[in-house]
């Protein structure tokens, strides 16, 4: 196992790091086919939440152990490991029956009331828990749906990307690491299955 390196101790630079008390590190590195699905890439893999907040949730964990998404740096090797994440997740919600057309978020803050009616719809959740709002230390994205199958405080605040520090929408980490527009991401036909 190789040590995490001093400049930046929140990414490990080699492509197959673990560390040994990290269980996505652990998850990643026993490649059980039963808890790993596809598609996977060496860049990642996949798999459902343990403790689901709706009717699909799935984890698509770095392999690399980076500690959380606001580690991620605006280079070309951060984007393109985003961008085939964000594929990966866009690519299992498909084969799971999701309706991607509805990865949109309510702005409008004029009336409580619609806001709430709003949110309450089918949304496609897709993100990041940010710091310090994270229960492992080990970069995963959160691809979820229907929200409507959510609890009210799950929702709400815990995985709300629009009324919450708590979880922040995979468009704000791109664009924070220099991606334009979230569909700069791969489509999800071109995600490298291995």
């Amino acid at each position: 196992m190789t040590e995490e390196s001093p400049v930046n101790m929140n990414i490990v630079e080699t492509t197959k790091t673990r560390v040994k008390n990290c269980i996505f590190c652990n998850v990643i590195a026993a490649n059980d086919p039963n808890i790993i699905l596809e598609p996977r890439s060496d860049q990642f893999v996949i798999i459902k939440d343990i403790k689901p907040v709706a009717t699909h949730h799935f984890l698509v964990l770095s392999d690399k152990h980076i500690k959380s998404s606001k580690s991620l740096q605006p280079n070309e090797q951060d984007r393109n490991l985003l961008k085939s994440m964000v594929a990966a997740a866009k690519q299992i919600l498909l084969n799971n029956g999701c309706d991607l057309n509805d990865m949109r978020y309510s702005k409008s803050y004029v009336i409580f009331i619609i806001i709430f009616i709003f949110m309450s719809c089918c949304f496609v959740r897709m993100g990041f828990h940010w710091p310090p709002f994270y229960s492992i230390g080990h970069m995963h994205l959160h691809a979820i749906s229907p929200a409507s199958s959510m609890s009210a405080f799950n929702r709400f605040v815990a995985f709300n990307p629009s009324f919450s520090y708590v979880f922040v929408d995979v468009n704000y980490v791109l664009k924070r690491i220099g991606c334009k527009d979230e569909n700069e991401t791969e489509s999800p036909s071109s995600v490298n299955k291995q």
